[in-house]
């Protein structure tokens, strides 16, 4: 019978003390994505990734530059992570339209730091430019010339990205500002504010992006 062999890099047990497991673009993002998710965007630096890895920062510089840079690796792979909607064959173009969207915000939904890094950095990922290329032939289809197409396309995402925020914002644990003073406003000096108080804190919280999305194509499309 052959002797057992073990491979000391792989094998934790084995491994020699002090030496770190063999670094790899994919250990340096599940790194970064988990400390992303568990603190946000401004506990992320290279020194903090390196330092939850067990290695120095130079170490990291091998495989990303800068921060941006770590942080555009990371949303491109999560984008490779979306799936085409079935929805998105329909023959009509509004509804090609919802299903993309919808998608698109189901997907950036999941992290709550995405909206914050997308809307500060202007990042973008290479691998969701199939779904802005269907997005624009959808409007295209819908008849809007390529000039409106792209207008209304930057609308519908600075929606998408609005309602992103407000959401994350109203997933945070801390106790809400905006409601506490638009919930109890001063009936002699803001009546109809008053008067909404009750169904402005019916709608605290409330994800309403899928009928807001259908009322916004329906006043864009012709």
């Amino acid at each position: 019978m052959a002797a057992m062999t073990h491979d000391r890099d792989a094998d934790p047990v084995l491994r020699r003390p002090g030496r770190p497991a063999r670094l790899s673009p994919e250990r340096v993002l599940d790194a970064a994505e988990a400390l992303l998710d568990a603190e946000g965007v401004d506990a992320v630096t290279i020194r903090r990734v390196a330092e939850t890895l067990g290695v120095s920062p130079m170490a990291l510089y091998r495989h990303v530059r800068d921060k941006d840079d770590l942080l555009a690796a990371l949303i491109d792979r999560l984008a490779r992570r979306l799936t085409r909607p079935p929805a998105a064959d329909a023959a009509a173009p509004r509804e090609r339209l919802l299903a993309l969207w919808r998608m698109l915000y189901d997907g950036l939904a999941q992290h709550s730091w995405l909206p914050e890094v997308l809307a500060r950095r202007q990042l973008m990922a290479p691998s969701v430019l199939w779904a802005v290329e269907e997005i624009h032939a959808a409007l295209l289809d819908a008849g809007l010339p390529l000039e409106q197409a792209v207008l209304a396309y930057r609308q519908l995402w600075q929606f998408t990205l609005g309602a992103l925020l407000v959401r994350a914002g109203a997933s945070a644990p801390r106790p809400s500002g905006q409601a506490a003073v638009r919930g109890a406003p001063d009936a002699a000096r803001f009546p109809l504010l008053a008067r909404a108080a009750g169904a402005w804190r019916s709608a605290h919280g409330a994800d309403t992006y899928g009928d807001d999305l259908a009322a916004l194509l329906d006043a864009l499309l012709p």
